[in-house]
């Protein structure tokens, strides 16, 4: 295998440097590429893509002063100081996820819809476990008139259907938490957030209801439904 062209492709992206800066377009591509197919992987394969191009900018730079042109450096480093920040805000604020898109919704289990009001007694009749629509999609809230018979809390676990994912699973429980003692009484009720996913994108979930007693004693599930949900758009 011939490797010089390869060696030779190196030295100029390193060397001459506007190579560097043209290359950001690449990452670009493939980012677009990803929203079109609406695929995470190509999301996330552009987003290395882009960090691994800033490091070569880097790099760059430093030849560039090697080579005694270190007034093109300038130019690099404003660029991609600029691309940096961009990129950054873009995804902590407003990062793609098409966890959902692609999903399918199995038909022969029975599956609910979350429900766009306040449970009625006809609904606590019917089920132990309820969920409902919490201001946006992918807030939810359930409310449940299980009353354990020990002192502890109710949590909410949540797991996609077809794969068995469990859907945010670092905050659900902390943040579907509910303390039960002898002086409250259900019905209960709490908001939670499923971050899988964006809005329109609706998938099949598992919504399990377990119980955290007091002491040493193991967590138990009280319920669990089927629900078409939908992830959070941050």
């Amino acid at each position: 295998m011939n490797l010089k062209p390869i060696k030779s492709g190196f030295v100029r992206y390193f060397k001459i440097w506007w190579i560097p800066i043209v290359s950001y377009f690449i990452p670009f591509g493939i980012f677009l590429l990803g929203l079109v197919l609406q695929r995470d992987f190509i999301i996330n394969t552009s987003l290395i893509l882009f960090y691994l191009n800033i490091l070569g900018t880097i790099i760059s730079s430093i030849v560039q002063v090697i080579i005694r042109k270190w007034y093109l450096l300038f130019l690099q480093l404003i660029v991609s100081g600029f691309l940096f920040f961009y990129v950054g805000i873009f995804f902590t604020f407003s990062p793609p996820d098409f966890y959902g898109a692609h999903k399918n919704i199995p038909e022969d289990i029975e599956i609910s819809e979350p429900l766009n009001s306040i449970p009625t007694q006809q609904d606590y009749e019917k089920h132990d476990l309820i969920l409902t629509i919490y201001g946006q999609p992918g807030i939810y809230q359930y409310y449940t008139d299980i009353n354990p018979k020990e002192s502890g809390f109710l949590y909410i676990k949540a797991y996609e259907i077809t794969s068995n994912d469990q859907l945010s699973k670092d905050r659900l429980k902390e943040r579907s938490k509910i303390i039960v003692n002898s002086t409250v009484q259900s019905p209960f009720f709490k908001d939670f957030t499923i971050y899988e996913g964006s809005w329109g994108d609706k998938y099949a979930a598992r919504i399990e209801l377990w119980f955290d007693p007091e002491g040493d004693k193991p967590d138990y599930k009280l319920a669990e439904r089927n629900y078409i949900i939908e992830g959070w758009m941050r």
